[in-house]
């Protein structure tokens, strides 16, 4: 959850099925790595991300990703 404005973006690559709407919706945060499941690129965005952070949990078929 926010601490101090900042989030704590993880995917939980046990239960990722590597749909890759995160990374649709917010490409700046996530990407598709090598074992075709998403990867966090910033992992503690700032407060301006939040709306994309929603949007991509949200989305995310397994709810794989935390903030």
């Amino acid at each position: 959850m926010k601490k101090n404005n900042t989030f704590n973006l993880k995917v939980d690559v046990e239960i990722c099925q590597g749909t890759a709407y995160c990374v649709r919706v917010a490409p700046k945060l996530f990407k598709v790595g090598q074992n075709s499941t998403a990867e966090v690129t910033k992992a503690d965005p700032g407060q301006e991300f939040e709306e994309l952070i929603i949007e991509a949990a949200t989305l995310c078929p397994t709810r794989a990703i935390t903030y």
